[in-house]
């Protein structure tokens, strides 16, 4: 695989652990000795309270020195058979449809050169970190890359010659009902090594944990965690953090932490992400899009060849000058741990070089074009564009690139289903259910207006049952609102987009995920200063089903 830059191309070699990729070239890998790796693992038999344990070493075994990334990828679930106690469980605790998703069941563990990743005790399990890349050599210290000795400690490369072990385990949950027997799941295990200074790639995850704050500050193994995913290089920092085990009375502050101090050489760098509550069951969700420049920043002392450290921790311990209130309290700050570091650069992600991508023109204007909000805005002009990466594994992701559009106004991304009732031939039931029970119901055959057109699964069942002869029956259309975007000053918007929520309405809640407040409109547009607008990092979807991040699409759909 050569991965492609502006005007450079880089060597990298991937190794999986069904279908092993493997390029010829300087950078190459080793697995357990076998290059290509042939590792297959079956489970089987299992029951609930089970664990599986997967260990393999990693060796340089090419000429350069390499980065490392491991991803969990072409995640399948399947029903298998439906038994008696199984099916019993669905018509008592499911309205007797089917649930097969031991992916959520599955407690993730790894543990790199015997250096906690990510511990069993958080309860991280498989659905939350797959289709994203960990990487897997530790990244704590700014060390000069072009350093060819025993690898350095901290430095996130793997030189000529060295090796990692890494050691996985896979805990079935023990309060796992009946619903899951006989179930059966499937997963290609997917080792990248790449150059040194190669495009990184895009989805990644950061662990931070609480840590000792004495001696070689070694993480915590227990029920605290803080999973990051984010995106290694887009206009805007795209983020969602998981905090679990937190203090459900603190609001914590997760915060982009530049040495020296926080705020970085001369107080000149250093950022709030975001902020919020955590639930009562002590879980903090926060996710969005905010402006950071590249990290590590020029003024952090860990510019150009470290990277950037994000913390959470209790906003009574943030200053407004950004720096952090010593000491630190190790029950309450999560500080990062595996890899460490993260890199992020401002700019629009490199189209994948597998798949390809494909790109639509979103120009049909809808039929409320005349009710619209705060004043009428002229569409004429307006050009906006979706680039998608093809094929996707489980969620939709691309680019919306806008010109023309209203200033500040924000804009849902969704589905839209297209019932035979609606569109004859050139419609599709089946597809428009499917999206229904993702997301929400609309009434086309009506005189109604906004809410009053919505319908929930219940009444969308008893309508489907009614005869077409029926004149009360109504035509009833799905949709799914699964991201938004927001205009700039000049009516411009890009966003990395992707179907990971299902939302009933946006918000301007703070830019967190499943809010129900709109506590920062302003009047931004001083050409319409009676018209409220959400800045862009404020603005946030309310859940409509699942929770946040979790919604998985089947493929074809």
């Amino acid at each position: 695989m050569i991965v492609v830059g502006a005007t450079r191309s880089y060597f990298s070699d991937t190794e999986t652990s069904t279908n092993n990729i493997i390029q010829t070239g300087t950078v190459d890998i080793d697995i357990d000795g076998q290059n290509p790796w042939t590792g297959k693992f079956n489970w089987e038999n299992v029951k609930p309270g089970d664990t599986k344990e997967i260990t393999f070493v990693i060796r340089n075994v090419g000429a350069y020195p390499v980065k490392l990334w491991k991803i969990i990828k072409n995640l399948t679930t399947e029903e298998n058979e439906i038994i008696e106690p199984e099916q019993d469980w669905y018509n008592a605790n499911n309205g007797g449809n089917p649930k097969n998703d031991i992916d959520a069941a599955m407690v993730y563990e790894m543990y790199i050169d015997g250096q906690i990743a990510v511990e069993k005790e958080a309860g991280i399990t498989l659905d939350e970190i797959k289709d994203y890349y960990m990487n897997l050599v530790k990244l704590d210290e700014a060390t000069d890359p072009s350093y060819t000795g025993p690898d350095p400690n901290g430095s996130g490369i793997l030189n000529p010659g060295g090796s990692i072990t890494v050691v996985q385990r896979y805990h079935f949950r023990e309060d796992t009902g009946n619903w899951a027997q006989s179930d059966k799941m499937a997963f290609d295990i997917e080792i990248l090594a790449q150059q040194v200074n190669a495009p990184e790639p895009v989805k990644q995850l950061s662990f931070m944990n609480n840590k000792f704050v004495s001696g070689d500050w070694h993480a915590i193994a227990d029920a605290k965690i803080g999973l990051l995913k984010y995106d290694s290089m887009a206009p805007m920092f795209n983020y969602n953090f998981a905090g679990i085990g937190l203090n459900s009375t603190t609001e914590y502050c997760l915060i982009y932490y530049a040495d020296p101090n926080g705020n970085g050489t001369g107080g000149l760098t250093g950022a709030l992400v975001a902020n919020g509550n955590p639930s009562g069951n002590g879980e903090l969700i926060l996710s969005g899009s905010k402006d950071l420049g590249d990290l590590p920043n020029i003024n952090d002392t860990n510019y150009p060849i470290g990277g950037a450290k994000i913390w959470l921790l209790p906003c009574n311990k943030y200053n407004a000058n950004r720096t952090a209130s010593w000491p630190a309290d190790n029950n309450n700050w999560l500080f990062d741990n595996w890899p460490g570091f993260i890199k992020y650069a401002k700019g629009d992600a490199p189209i994948p070089p597998v798949g390809g991508s494909q790109t639509i023109l979103l120009n049909e204007l809808g039929n409320d074009i005349n009710n619209q909000y705060g004043y009428p805005h002229d569409y004429s002009g307006a050009n906006v564009n979706f680039t998608y990466n093809t094929p996707a594994s489980s969620k939709l992701s691309g680019t919306i690139t806008a010109s023309g559009l209203k200033p500040y106004a924000t804009y849902q991304v969704k589905f839209i289903g297209k019932p035979t009732c609606g569109y004859g031939t050139l419609g599709d039931d089946t597809a428009n259910e499917y999206i229904g029970y993702q997301g929400r119901w609309t009434v086309l055959n009506s005189s109604c207006a906004g809410a009053g057109c919505n319908r929930t699964d219940a009444e969308y069942a008893a309508n489907k049952l009614k005869a077409d002869s029926d004149s009360t029956k109504e035509c009833i259309a799905g949709y799914l609102v699964w991201d938004f975007f927001t205009a700039d000053s000049s009516g411009n918007a890009t966003k990395l987009a992707q179907t990971a929520n299902s939302y009933h309405v946006l918000w301007s809640g703070g830019g967190v995920c499943d809010t129900n407040v709109n506590n920062y409109l302003a009047y931004l547009d001083s050409a319409h200063p009676t018209v409220l607008f959400s800045p862009a990092d404020k603005v946030d979807g309310e859940i409509e089903r699942g929770a946040c991040g979790g919604l998985t699409l089947n493929p074809g759909t």
